[in-house]
Formats: C-alpha cells, structure tokens, sequence
C-alpha cells in the first residue's frame, strides 16, 4: 500500500491581474492565499502520514520565478524531508525549464524531472522499490506535441504513476499544451494519472483514476469553488482518494431570479440573503451575483446608478476570516416575455445574432480591430470568454433595441 498527495498548479506569486480596486487588506490576503493553501496542503499531507507528494506541474506563475516563491517552496519540502516524505515534480507551461531562477539546493527529498523526454523515477521504502513514477517537464512555456507515446507501459508488479501537465482531448478553456488521449493512457496500464493545468478539480476515469486536481487556490472569478489537493491511497489494484480543499479565499457566482420582483427594494432583499449563505467561518468568499430572468423591473434594472449603488451595498471592506465580497454585480435580466418577443422578431436583431453565432462574420467583424496595437491585446479570449462577450453584445442589443 501506497499514499500519497496529489496536487498541481500552485501558481505561486500569481499577480492577480484586474482586482487593485480590491480593499488594501483583502488584496493583501489574496497575494498570500497561494501560499497558504500549500502550507496547508503539506500539513494535511505530514498528519496523513502519506510516503510521498505529488505536484503535475505550474509550481510558478511564470518563468521568472522568484526568490520568495523558491524560498518558500525550499521550507516546506524541509519540513515534509522531516517527516520522511518525498517529492516528485514536473514543470509545466507556466514554470519551464528555460526559466530563470536562483538556483537553490534542494532538500534530497526533492525530484525533479528535468528532462523534456519521459524519465522514470523510483519510489524506496525500506530499501525495495514500490513505485515508479514517470513524467517529463516542459522545456519552454508552449509544448505542443502529444508526448504520452513515450511513456512506457507497465510491465510489473509496482505501482506505476503518471504525471502529466496537458489537455485532454476534447476539452476546452485551456491552452492546448501537451495534449492526450484518455485512450492512450489507459492503454499504459498505470495504478494513478496525476494530471495538472486543467484548473478545475475533475476525474476523466475512475478505474484506473485519471484525475486532475485543479489549482490549489482560485484566481479570478472564473476559477470558482472549492480549490485544493487530494490524499490518494493506492493498495493493490484498489484505489481511494479524499479530497482536501485548502484555498483560503473561494469565488463563487450566484444566479438571482427576477421573474416575480415587483420593487427595486425586492432585488435588494435578494441579494442580501443570498449573500448571507456564501458567510464561511473559515475562509472568505469573492462573489459575482448575476440578476437574471423576465422581468417588469427590466427599463429600470437598465438604470447603471441603481446597479452600482446596489453594488456598494453587497460590498465588504474588512478582510476579516469571514468575508462574502462582491467583485462584480452582472445585470442579465431580460424584458417581460411578450416585449421579448416583438424585438426579436425583428430583422435587425436576428441579422445581428446570426452574425454573433457565425464564426466566419465575426472574424471579418474583428479583423480591423485585430490590426489595432491596443485593442489586440483584447482579443485573445478563450472560449468562454468570447461566449461571454457574445452574451453581453445580445443583453446590450435588446436594451438599446427596447429603449427605442
């Protein structure tokens, strides 16, 4: 029987892009949070007596890893040293080896795998091998090839464990690196994939476990929910896993329904309690509420004033453990049903929408804006991000449509 910690990018020094507006002290506490979450991912780990830890990748934001990030890295693989753990690490897309660094000398209980091409470390207990971990670090930030045919197949009675930093076919909102097969690594015949850069907790099989374990703390608003590592334990040809959230500040979007809100003070009250079930005594929660559904209140929900005031209500300015923070109040409600109908029947909106869900016409739409050297910088969206902005063009549509 093995155990072991299973976790991936830590982003540590994340720069938290677009939330300086943020009060001092919450701000402050969310530049920590990458760090916090690990320290209690290598407490969980020493308290579950696991034999060794697993990181898949994106131990950095980027190449240029800082002394404070490394230092602290330095400390808490020390600690696990003491407890007898092990460490196996790849570098992903975010941290690769061409990077720079200070180069720090590393507890001998940390394994790196240096190579661009697949290695093959071993895991010792009592002097005789127990598991055999294979894995490979990217050589620059954009590894594009499928490099899952060159992991072997296992061949014996250890445990075999992957670790792969890539994209699973047929999954989108990530920078397609590295990408596989599910195909392809089941037929490797491992015990456990530990899988990164996906940031998102999810399992693509479950016998043999091919996981990822998400990021280990949320950094924007579209990285929402509970964001940690697991504890698997692999013993014969069963394995189980528990996972562990250890994010200190979690984001989270709520939908409010507007269907049968008759008074602005409705939308109000809403709010307020539905904010009041995100209060967690142990972390604090960043929250976007979205104001969604038909609604009469629609010409007046349309008044920015009345949205931001709103907005500077539901908002927290102390950064105590507890926090519910309002990042963002989205207005998605729509016009009564039968006003709905009459404007989307018209010529001018279904031309419009026809051009918003036809790939080739907003390319041609965006191909001057793509030759701007500002508004460039704008435009590499994922695909979420571009349904969003295909979302927020129909919402300005109707308005504008509705008020003339």
């Amino acid at each position: 029987m093995i155990k072991f910690l299973h976790c991936a990018d830590l982003h540590l020094d994340s720069p938290f892009k677009g939330l300086s507006s943020l009060p001092e002290g919450m701000l402050k506490r969310l530049f920590e949070s990458t760090f916090l979450s690990f320290n209690r991912l290598v407490d969980i780990a020493i308290q579950e007596k696991v034999d060794f830890v697993i990181i898949a990748g994106d131990l950095y934001n980027s190449g240029q890893r800082s002394l404070k990030a490394q230092s602290f890295l330095k400390t808490c693989f020390t600690k696990l040293a003491s407890h007898h753990i092990e460490v196996y690490i790849v570098h992903g897309n975010h941290d690769p080896l061409d990077g720079q660094w200070v180069a720090l000398d590393w507890p001998k209980n940390v394994h790196f795998f240096q190579e661009s091409s697949v290695q093959s470390l071993y895991y010792e207990k009592e002097g005789m091998k127990i598991a055999c971990l294979h894995g490979f670090s990217y050589e620059t930030s954009a590894v594009t090839d499928n490099r899952t045919i060159h992991f072997p197949e296992k061949q014996d009675d250890l445990y075999h464990i992957g670790i792969l930093h890539g994209q699973a076919d047929g999954y989108s909102g990530h920078s397609r690196y590295a990408p596989f097969l599910l195909s392809e690594l089941l037929k490797k015949d491992y015990d456990y994939w530990a899988l990164g850069h996906i940031h998102k907790k999810m399992d693509l099989h479950d016998e043999p476990p091919v996981r990822y374990s998400g990021n280990i703390q949320g950094r924007h608003s579209g990285e929402t929910g509970e964001k940690g590592g697991y504890i698997v334990t692999l013993n014969g040809s069963e394995a189980s896993s528990v996972f562990h959230a250890t994010s200190d500040i979690e984001w989270h979007e709520v939908m409010v329904e507007c269907d049968e809100v008759e008074h602005l003070q409705e939308v109000i009250t809403l709010c307020e309690k539905i904010k009041d079930t995100y209060r967690n005594p142990h972390k604090g929660i960043f929250l976007t509420i979205r104001l969604i559904g038909s609604t009469p209140l629609y010409e007046e929900l349309l008044d920015g004033v009345f949205l931001e005031d709103l907005e500077e209500i539901l908002r927290e300015e102390d950064a105590e453990v507890s926090f519910v923070h309002t990042v963002s109040l989205k207005n998605d409600v729509r016009p009564a049903i039968q006003d709905e109908l009459s404007i989307k029947q018209s010529l001018f909106f279904q031309d419009i929408m026809k051009v918003l869900k036809d790939e080739r016409e907003l390319e041609t739409a965006l191909s001057e804006l793509k030759t701007h050297r500002t508004a460039r910088k704008f435009l590499s969206l994922d695909e979420e991000d571009w349904e969003d902005v295909k979302k927020q063009a129909e919402q300005l549509l109707l308005a504008e449509l509705y008020k003339g």
